[in-house]
């Protein structure tokens, strides 16, 4: 599993992966739960990570740099 980006809230973390599942990319976020549970943790580590299999991780960036503005 590669993290293809770190959002700031779990709400972007699950906007950012249901994007990813429109492009048929399968995307996790292993830190839902804690995000849910302990928000103030997620901060401490620098976000909410969104991860592909290492295999699309290079149709994945290309997916959000066309979807998410800078």
């Amino acid at each position: 599993m590669t993290t293809i980006t770190k959002c700031g809230d779990l709400q972007q973390a699950l906007l950012v992966k249901s994007i990813l599942a429109g492009s048929g990319i399968e995307a996790f976020v292993p830190d839902e739960l804690t995000a849910q549970n302990a928000p103030p943790y997620m901060w401490a580590t620098g976000g909410i990570r969104v991860q592909v299999e290492d295999d699309q991780v290079e149709a994945a960036r290309k997916v959000l740099n066309s979807q998410i503005p800078s």
